[in-house]
């Protein structure tokens, strides 16, 4: 697949201000202000990762040639793991039920059990993105 395929600009510049708003967090020492902080990063996480997953499925159906059929998101995070572009498929499932419950029932108790994963999440979507870069090129 041709870099120009793929456009991983945005997927960058959502984890850049995730990962701005969780330094932010962790440095914050007002509890109102971390809160609301905390609501920022929850946010900023929904949306870095639904374009995460997003990336995943273009990557599938251009490279793979897979279908919506084949695409249920557990089957995006298998065949990605599969072929070493996620690191790992348990915490890519636990984001997707994380990411679930917030934006279905959010409460400061499903907030910050986002917060716990934030870190690991950068990491996962720094791999996904190194990942990609690496397998796609200029042919």
């Amino acid at each position: 697949m041709k870099k120009s395929e793929l456009d991983l600009s945005n997927l960058k510049n959502s984890l850049n201000t995730l990962i701005e708003c969780y330094s932010d967090y962790t440095k914050q020492e007002d509890e109102k202000m971390k809160s609301y902080i905390q609501d920022a990063c929850v946010k900023r996480f929904e949306y870095t990762y639904e374009t995460a997953k997003k990336i995943m499925n273009k990557f599938l159906k251009k490279e793979y040639d897979k279908s919506d059929l084949d695409l249920s998101i557990n089957n995006i995070f298998r065949e990605m793991y599969g072929l070493g572009l996620i690191e790992n498929f348990d915490h890519w499932t636990d984001y997707r039920l994380k990411r679930n419950s917030s934006s279905h029932e959010y409460n400061l108790a499903k907030s910050g059990e986002i917060i716990d994963i934030i870190s690991d999440f950068i990491n996962d979507v720094k791999y996904l993105i190194t990942s990609l870069e690496g397998v796609l090129t200029d042919d």
